[in-house]
């Protein structure tokens, strides 16, 4: 009984809580619902939706019911003898579309913009998800550059008090111990930056996922793990973003309704013609001849030839406007193609670039981190200044910033290159968070630094 009462509001405070995402998949669909440009493009597919079922609703009949009702008052000279009669009168009208030639081309255009609106919901929420990505992985990128200026920063001081010791003893000079000092200062002025910067960051992620993160915040890339990206693939990506780009399909979608709006404007010359019914039922008390009461109905079938003659000029001008926007449209398919291709190759080279550069300062950070080893016993034995092991410091924290910037950034241009090829998935984000592992504060460093040695 007492640990029920104890748990209850625990329980209470917890259900008004927002739900923490576990999972990258977790956090990228948690995103995509809170993120406003997912929601507007949302919002104008359903609007296409509806102005396609506008365009079927055309070929459908329409039917229209007036009701009309009449005072009259009739005088006649010379005696101006007034008198009063009423009218009622109800009708039905019921029109049917045999042939209207702009029919057609406005369902086909409608139908573009429908799918227009579908691509352009699909381009929302891969650059939403890259969006995330970035978030993310500048979180993670900003969180190493913490950890390796505070680890720096530890060990410079570490070795400002091993200056200030040898100094007492008359083993080091003065010089020596002012740059250590000067040295652990930049280093702590390091510091406070790259805090700064992962508040920043955190809190850009925080408005990106639409809510704290601590469960993401616990993990941490792999050092090992790096995107599958074949060399001399960038060929088939750009076949796969010419094929299921969502940008590039919403621009061949945008000139096939430019088409069709242009077959629309010049069908407007066209003759129309419309199957007409009607029924009409009407009482009156009399009329202006007629002093005698009468009541009827009326039904009439029949159809209406409707032939354009003159619009003073409005049709061909339509037309020329359509043909004008459908220049446009041709336009815009032949920049986006170009401006795929080009981020394309941008993106593919930057994934191969950070890549290899990873790779590279791998070796770079091992060779470092045995140098200050070697800075430090050189030290020991009187070899070597603190000065040397002050920049070979220096050095390894640079290399090891460095790696941890190539790594996020091979993620980072790993995913847009997805998005702009419309590859993006879920199978991305589960394939990345199976790379997330504990991230342990305060031991990347002194890791790194038994491996060297």
């Amino acid at each position: 009984m007492l640990l029920t009462r104890l748990l209850t509001p625990l329980l209470a405070l917890a259900a008004t809580l927002p739900a923490v995402a576990q999972t990258l998949p977790e956090l990228a669909a948690r995103a995509l619902d809170a993120d406003p440009a997912v929601r507007a493009t949302g919002a104008s597919l359903r609007a296409a939706e509806e102005r396609l079922f506008q365009a079927k609703a055309a070929y459908g009949p329409t039917a229209n019911l007036t009701a009309t009702a009449t005072n009259n008052h009739y005088s006649e000279a010379p005696a101006f003898e007034s008198r009063p009669f009423r009218s009622d009168q109800v009708v039905v009208q019921v029109n049917q579309p045999l042939w209207r030639g702009a029919l057609y081309p406005a369902l086909q255009a409608a139908r573009s913009q429908l799918e227009q609106a579908e691509s352009a919901l699909n381009q929302s929420r891969l650059e939403a998800q890259q969006r995330l990505a970035e978030a993310v992985l500048e979180v993670f990128k900003a969180r190493d550059v913490l950890a390796h200026a505070t680890a720096l920063r530890e060990a410079q001081g570490e070795q400002l008090a091993t200056a200030r010791r040898s100094f007492q003893v008359g083993r080091a000079a003065a010089p020596e111990v002012r740059e250590a000092e000067a040295r652990v200062d930049n280093a702590i002025a390091q510091t406070l930056a790259a805090e700064a910067e992962l508040d920043l960051r955190q809190q850009v992620l925080a408005e990106v996922a639409a809510g704290p993160t601590p469960a993401l915040l616990a993990r941490a890339v792999a050092p090992e793990a790096l995107p599958p990206l074949q060399a001399n693939g960038v060929l088939d990506w750009l076949s796969r973003a010419e094929v299921d780009s969502p940008s590039l399909r919403q621009a061949r979608l945008a000139l096939d309704a430019a088409e069709a709006e242009t077959r629309k404007a010049s069908l407007a010359h066209a003759p129309t013609v419309d199957l007409n019914a009607s029924y009409t039922r009407s009482n009156d008390t009399g009329t202006v001849t007629s002093v005698f009461p009468r009541r009827g109905n009326t039904s009439a079938i029949g159809a209406t030839l409707t032939i354009p003659l003159f619009a003073s000029g409005a049709t061909q001008s339509k037309v020329a406007e359509t043909l004008a926007l459908r220049d446009k449209a041709a336009g815009e398919l032949e920049l986006a193609r170009r401006t795929l291709v080009i981020g394309v190759r941008q993106a593919f080279v930057a994934t191969l670039s950070a890549l290899s550069q990873a790779k590279a300062l791998g070796t770079a950070e091992r060779s470092q981190a045995l140098s200050v080893r070697a800075n430090q016993r050189g030290y020991e034995v009187g070899i070597k200044t603190n000065a040397d092991v002050l920049e070979a410091q220096g050095k390894l924290f640079e290399a090891r910033r460095d790696l941890s910037r190539a790594r996020h950034d091979a993620w980072a241009s790993y995913f847009k290159l997805r998005a702009l090829a419309g590859q993006l998935s879920d199978m991305d984000w589960q394939a990345l968070d199976a790379q997330l592992v504990e991230h342990r504060p305060g031991e990347m460093g002194r890791a790194r630094d038994r491996s060297g040695s």
